[in-house]
C-alpha cells in the first residue's frame, strides 16, 4: 500500500466516525501499521467494520484482524461453528464410523482430527460433544486468524523503530489536505 492509499483509508475512518478526533501521531501510527498490507484488502476490511453497529473507530489491530479473516475466507468456505457442526453431523450420517470424510474448511478438519472421527461417530453424549466441538472450532479459527495477521504484517517491525513525529500542520489541515488528495484522485 502506498502512503496516499493509507492516508485515504485513515481519512475514510475519520469520515465514518465523526466523534473520533485522532492526533497527528495516531494518524501516522495507523498509516504506518496499515502500509505493509494490500490496499484493497484493508479498504474492504475497513468498510466491513464501518457497516457494523459500532460507536467508536476500530483499532489498527481490529482492522488487521478483519483483513486476515477476509484473506482466510477467500481460500475456503467461511462457516460458523453451528454450520460446521451441521456439516459434521451430516458426514456422520452419510459416511459412518469407517469412512472419514474430507472437509474443505481447515479449522473444521483440524477440529474433527483433534476430537477423533471415531469418537464423534460413537459418542452418546451429543450435547457435551457439540459444546466441546464449538470451543475447539472457534479456537482453531482464532489461531488461524492470528497467524494470518502475523504473516500480513511481517514488514511492520523494521519500520516501527523509526520515530513517529508530529507534523507541523494541525490535524484539521492535514485532514483537509488528505481529503483534497483523495478528491483529486477521483476516489471517495
Amino acid at each position: 500500500m502506498t502512503e496516499v492509499e493509507s492516508r485515504r483509508i485513515t481519512t475514510l475512518l475519520v469520515a465514518a466516525y465523526p466523534a473520533w478526533k485522532p492526533s497527528e501521531t495516531t494518524m501516522q501510527l495507523y498509516e504506518r501499521l496499515l502500509t505493509p498490507l494490500d490496499a484493497r484488502l484493508v479498504e474492504e476490511a475497513v468498510l466491513r467494520i464501518i457497516r457494523t453497529p459500532r460507536e467508536f473507530a476500530p483499532s489498527v489491530g481490529s482492522i488487521c484482524h478483519e483483513a486476515a479473516r477476509l484473506t482466510l475466507a477467500r481460500g475456503e468456505v467461511e462457516v460458523s461453528a453451528e454450520e460446521a457442526w451441521a456439516e459434521v453431523a451430516a458426514a456422520v450420517r452419510s459416511h459412518g464410523f469407517y469412512r472419514q470424510p474430507r472437509f474443505t474448511n481447515a479449522a473444521l478438519a483440524r477440529t474433527v482430527a483433534a476430537m477423533n472421527w471415531a469418537e464423534l461417530c460413537t459418542n452418546s453424549n451429543v450435547e457435551a460433544t457439540r459444546a466441546h466441538f464449538f470451543r475447539l472450532f472457534e479456537a482453531f479459527q482464532q489461531r488461524a486468524i492470528v497467524r494470518r495477521v502475523e504473516e500480513l504484517s511481517r514488514a511492520v517491525p523494521a519500520e516501527l523503530g523509526q520515530e513517529i513525529r508530529p507534523s507541523s500542520l494541525p490535524i484539521n489541515q492535514r485532514r483537509e489536505r488528505a481529503s483534497a488528495t483523495s478528491r483529486m484522485q477521483g476516489e471517495f
